[in-house]
């Protein structure tokens, strides 16, 4: 079977782990970076990559911008690895890179899908969920983190060759598992993200000092059942990730014993990923827009839809927009007006 001729676009802690598997496997995906730093860096000693007790480097093709590609450049897929508030543009530029029968796959958190089809069409759009972590330690020096499958799927369920063909590329990468419902899956990870990345950023904390306060595991299990109870508002049906999605859902009304258990479960959670730090903290220590929009936003706007309340999101949407505004400060004691938003 022939193989796919690849673009990446978004080399960061991801991105470039992606692209030296891909490479490493003779693939030769072409890469676009959005930074002049990182391409440099790759165009002269690659990219470097540590993955567990391995190390190694590749060799790649490498550009800057989209316009920098050779006129003769067309790919049949195009992962897209950026953040997500760039996302919707850059489908839209890539897609004349593409051929006829050529697709964009997304690769973020929150959901962006609902955008990126709207811009180019759903029929050009594939969705994809990548369960492991990566870092980029130096510009073209990166580092897997931790264990994970990548989830991948039509955004209407159905088993395309399509799909099949680029889980026989990404399986190069880790694990891949083919999904009938990657909405399901979506909204999983969307539950978990709300809490986990958009807490991390509210409080400025490592996942670890802020879960030990009991305050913060309040209003983390307040808010994942929102997002919860928004998905099956809206007929999700909840696909496994890691864990079952219900495994920390507390519905209203739950009593003492059951409230103990999942207040021990996210106890469980700060223990063992405690030096986890948000993605969204880091964009905001960096001056930079979080995906916010794309996270607790994207559920306020489809609970909107629902006819539902989700005040403790909602909530979390005005303060990270306080604080990228530089109208709030970054602390532990802005989990307080939380408790009290969902009063």
């Amino acid at each position: 079977m022939t193989k796919p001729r690849i673009l990446i676009e978004g080399v960061g802690g991801i991105g470039g782990v992606v692209a030296a598997r891909l490479v490493q496997a003779r693939y030769h995906p072409v890469l676009v970076t959005s930074n002049p730093e990182i391409t440099e860096a790759i165009k002269t000693q690659g990219l470097r990559v540590a993955d567990g007790k391995e190390s190694f480097s590749q060799q790649a093709e490498v550009y800057t911008r989209l316009d920098e590609l050779p006129p003769d450049s067309h790919f049949d897929v195009a992962l897209l690895l950026m953040k997500a508030n760039s996302v919707t543009e850059v489908a839209r530029a890539t897609l004349p890179h593409l051929d006829p029968r050529g697709y964009l796959v997304t690769c973020q958190n929150g959901i962006v899908e609902d955008a990126v089809c709207e811009a180019v069409g759903a029929g050009r759009v594939v969705s994809a969920i990548i369960g492991w972590g990566g870092t980029m330690h130096a510009p073209g020096v990166y580092e897997k983190t931790g264990p994970g499958a990548i989830h991948i799927g039509e955004l209407d369920g159905h088993l395309s060759d399509r799909v099949k063909l680029l889980a026989g590329a990404l399986g190069r990468i880790s694990p891949v598992s083919i999904s009938e419902n990657i909405r399901g899956a979506l909204w999983s990870k969307l539950a978990i993200n709300c809490v986990i990345t958009t807490l991390g950023a509210l409080t400025g904390e490592m996942l670890g000092t802020m879960l030990r306060d009991w305050r913060v595991r309040r209003v983390f299990l307040r808010v994942y059942r929102e997002v919860i109870d928004t998905a099956e508002a809206l007929g999700i049906k909840l696909e496994r990730i890691a864990v079952n999605p219900r495994l920390l859902y507390l519905p209203a009304g739950a009593g003492p014993v059951r409230r103990r258990l999942k207040d021990l479960l996210v106890k469980v959670i700060g223990r063992r990923y405690g030096r986890l730090r948000s993605s969204m903290l880091q964009s905001l220590e960096r001056g930079r827009p979080t995906e916010i929009d794309f996270l607790n936003g994207y559920v306020v706007g489809q609970a909107a839809h629902a006819s539902m309340a989700v005040p403790l999101n909602a909530a979390l949407v005005r303060m990270i927009k306080e604080i990228e505004a530089g109208q709030r400060p970054l602390q532990m004691r802005n989990i307080d007006e939380m408790i009290d938003a969902g009063d």
